[in-house]
């Protein structure tokens, strides 16, 4: 591997020419290029944070091992799986190609690839940056292939920090379905584009990716996909974060960071409400509403366009044949302001609302990452940005460009760790359950301590908004945004209710857990139904009974009016895999 540097008016241009070997092809600080192979990733502090990384980092079981292997001929580079890589982990799974290249500054660069293939290769992806998808296409036999794509490199806030982290690079990252690849040649060079400014949360925000890898089993927001959309000269800069409200983007930071960048010309597309929603201060016609319209404002005035867009949709439902819509006032919200300020209004929530419930709870699972309602994986983000391009062409007149569907293949599900694996994995929801059944395990479970488990367990958003719902839950309890939460999720059966109240830390029985624990699993998964009940089960509860049969989560003979201690509850949360 031989890096030529040339100068432009720009001031900066490096061509790598990989047809020839270097002894060191690992990236380092002092050399400032490289493979990012997963040993030095692990070892470097700026790759150890997921925001400043090449976009991938290994599942936790391969810890510090060299993940591919290069080799250099006079068609370029190849690679294969290291030794580590077990081989059941590449079922339908592949290992990216990641390079990095530190750069002189902030600003636009160009990026220009030449790759080649002896064989069909499939389909092959590009990420550049922060894992933003370049380009998706085939590369056939004996074919030579030119993929260019814009960079954006700008500080960011890492999640956990405080300040801004500067890390100025560029990386890419090459994928292969099938066969081997070769990578001849990188340009970089600066250039000068247009930017698209993209603030939003977790749903938004540039996600990093496990590798092996899937496009189905990695999460992704769609700012992360919404470049390969836009047209040449207009480059995408995604500073939204998990986590973050309208609120939150200015008040850490994220907004310091980017209105000095934003120039006439640009265009800022926003997406919140995600969050919003869990802060009591940022209901939907009052803080969210207002926040956005002082962000409008503040980007007009430098002469750049704002652009709203109402929040994608929850795979979100009460049961299998009815949508659970917890985002309409946020949708809603932002369509009026739009028409109040004059400002674009990209509908995404409208229309991720509707392909999901066209493709019904199951059907819509293909979109999401594994296991998760909230966050899509690639082929979603995919998806989403896609629909956000044509949107963009219709008011603003880009001439975005129109790609063919990526539809989703297996694998759609998460790897698991090896048998016997020495690593210790990280903290999880299945930690959690054990800390639960740990702590009192003889007790009998509340009937607040059984919203909370349980609404973890489902993984429904927390809530710190209280109704007023009930006469003994107050709005200064600890609990009242979990009671909150759980009145969404239609998990409080009318039974427990008498005169307004709703007996927070009554103890519960078998049935009442069950008759909360199933109709919530129902709302996340298509759930066999068992044809007979015992005798004596109350009313509200037949159902709930049915299905807990059903999936075998009880025995038929249970004691269903005992009460029911915090261990039993866990063990049942434990069986639930949504």
């Amino acid at each position: 591997m031989t890096e030529e540097y040339f100068s432009n008016n720009d001031g900066f241009l490096i061509e790598h020419n990989f047809t020839e070997a270097n002894q060191e092809v690992m990236y380092h600080t002092e050399s400032g290029f490289g493979f990012v192979t997963g040993a030095n990733g692990a070892k470097l502090p700026l790759l150890k944070i997921p925001e400043t990384n090449s976009g991938f980092i290994p599942k936790w079981w391969y810890g510090d091992n060299e993940m591919i292997e290069i080799q250099f001929s006079g068609r370029g580079c190849t690679w294969n799986p290291a030794p580590a890589v077990l081989q059941e982990d590449l079922n339908g799974r592949s290992i990216p190609l990641c390079f990095r290249q530190d750069v002189p500054g902030p600003g636009c660069y160009r990026l220009t690839l030449t790759l080649w293939s002896a064989d069909d290769a499939g389909e092959v992806l590009v990420f550049a940056g922060r894992r933003r998808l370049a380009w998706r296409g085939e590369v056939l036999a004996g074919k030579e292939v030119t993929v260019t794509a814009l960079c954006d490199v700008s500080p960011i806030i890492p999640r956990g920090k405080n300040q801004p982290v500067f890390d100025p690079n560029v990386s890419f990252a090459i994928i292969c379905s099938k066969g081997k690849i070769s990578l001849k040649k990188a340009r970089i060079e600066k250039t000068w584009a247009h930017t698209v400014y993209i603030m939003g949360d977790s749903t938004v925000t540039d996600q990093t990716g496990d590798y092996p890898y899937a496009p189905g089993a990695s999460y992704c927001g769609w700012g992360q996909m919404l470049g390969v959309f836009l047209p040449d000269g207009y480059c995408a800069s995604n500073h939204a974060h998990s986590g973050l409200t309208t609120e939150s983007f200015r008040s850490e930071g994220h907004w310091n960071v980017m209105k000095p960048l934003i120039k006439k010309g640009d265009i800022c597309l926003m997406q919140f409400g995600h969050n919003d929603q869990k802060v009591d201060f940022l209901q939907a016609d009052e803080g969210y509403t207002r926040r956005l319209e002082q962000y409008i404002s503040e980007i007009e005035a430098v002469g750049a366009k704002p652009v709203l867009i109402s929040p994608v949709a929850r795979n979100s439902w009460n049961n299998p044949q009815e949508y659970n819509d917890m985002l309409a006032a946020y949708a809603e919200a932002v369509i009026r302001l739009g028409r109040k300020r004059n400002v674009p209004v990209l509908d995404l929530h409208g229309y991720s609302m509707e392909i999901i419930r066209k493709a019904g709870l199951e059907g819509a699972k293909r979109w999401f990452y594994p296991s998760d309602y909230t966050h899509t994986n690639d082929y979603g983000a995919y998806k989403m940005a896609g629909f956000l391009g044509k949107e963009l062409q219709a008011v603003l007149g880009l001439m975005t460009k129109t790609l063919c569907d990526w539809e989703p293949k297996p694998p759609l599900t998460q790897l698991k760790p090896p048998e016997n694996c020495q690593l210790k994995p990280p903290a999880g929801a299945a930690d959690n359950l054990k800390v639960f059944a740990a702590e009192r395990p003889e007790d009998p479970i509340t009937r607040i301590e059984c919203l909370e488990l349980i609404s973890q367990r489902m993984r429904f958003f927390p809530i710190n908004v209280y109704n007023d719902l009930y006469d003994d839950v107050l709005g200064h309890e600890t609990y009242a945004g979990t009671v909150q939460c759980a009145a969404q999720n239609h998990m409080i059966p009318d039974a427990f209710v008498t005169d307004g109240k709703l007996h927070p830390h009554r103890s519960m029985t078998l049935l009442e857990f069950v008759a909360v624990l199933m109709p919530a699993y129902a709302s996340r998964k298509q759930l066999h139904k068992s044809e007979s009940i015992p005798e004596g089960i109350a009313q509200y509860a037949q159902e709930a009974v049915k299905l807990a049969l059903g999936e075998k989560i009880v025995e038929y003979g249970e004691d269903w009016n005992a009460l029911l201690s915090r261990r039993r509850a866990a063990q049942l949360c434990s069986a639930v895999e949504i």
